[in-house]
């Protein structure tokens, strides 16, 4: 074969493959993106945790209605307010505590917004849980649910519904678990992919949209950004 046939094929074939390659390794960022790593959890207070940073003290911390679990290092209690309004919005308290204490002695305040909830339409489960836990094995977990857009500008009824879990590491830090994040977005995108009522047209687009979407972060085929949401800074290896 003369070399000039030779070099053409090899171009060709390196041309093919590189991209391939290329996909692999940089994989596109998620649509959805977990607001934070961990939360660190201060002695005594509880504070508002807001864009990443701890704001203000909580105010008006609830007496009653809350949910409570053993967690390891501690007991995880969780008081779920809302949803309300369009945005369906919802005031979410976390709290530890140890095994003698009635209530919480330390935690967090969130704000958290199911608007994914206008595609999902039901969740086989029941209600949607702030705490359970989710891989049996006797330890609670504090469940995140969140909305992401399906599209860069998309409408409110363009989102999708996503729960991050986190699991008490210590008596003041809370961590996201990915693979039991994972684990349920598998169950979303299967929920997504169950029939449901006006499933037709636009809606169906958009419930198909959504369980890829979980599919490809649950299949680890697309990549994570750490700190805030919107930073291009992808989570460390393995993590």
């Amino acid at each position: 074969m003369p070399v000039r046939l030779i070099l053409i094929v090899v171009l060709t074939c390196w041309l093919w493959v590189t991209p391939i390659f290329a996909g692999e390794s940089t994989p596109p960022a998620c649509l959805m993106q977990p607001a934070w790593q961990s939360i660190h959890i201060k002695d005594g207070e509880f504070i508002w945790l807001r864009d990443g940073d701890f704001k203000e003290p909580c105010d008006n911390l609830p007496s009653d209605g809350w949910s409570r679990r053993s967690a390891g290092p501690g007991d995880l209690h969780v008081h779920a307010d809302g949803p309300t309004g369009s945005g369906r919005f919802w005031t979410v308290t976390v709290g530890v505590s140890g095994k003698q204490e009635s209530l919480p002695t330390r935690g967090v305040c969130l704000s958290a917004s199911t608007l994914g909830w206008r595609t999902l339409q039901r969740f086989s489960k029941g209600p949607l849980p702030w705490l359970d836990d989710v891989n049996n094995d006797g330890r609670a977990e504090f469940i995140f649910w969140d909305s992401f857009p399906l599209h860069n500008e998309g409408t409110m009824t363009e989102y999708a519904l996503m729960a991050w879990v986190y699991r008490l590491v210590a008596p003041d830090s809370l961590v996201i678990d990915l693979d039991l994040s994972r684990d349920l977005a598998r169950l979303l995108a299967k929920e997504y992919r169950s029939p449901a009522e006006n499933d037709k047209g636009y809606l169906g687009d958009l419930r198909d949209q959504a369980s890829v979407s979980l599919e490809r972060f649950a299949e680890h085929r697309c990549s994570l950004l750490t700190g805030n949401r919107g930073r291009r800074t992808r989570f460390p290896e393995g993590f």
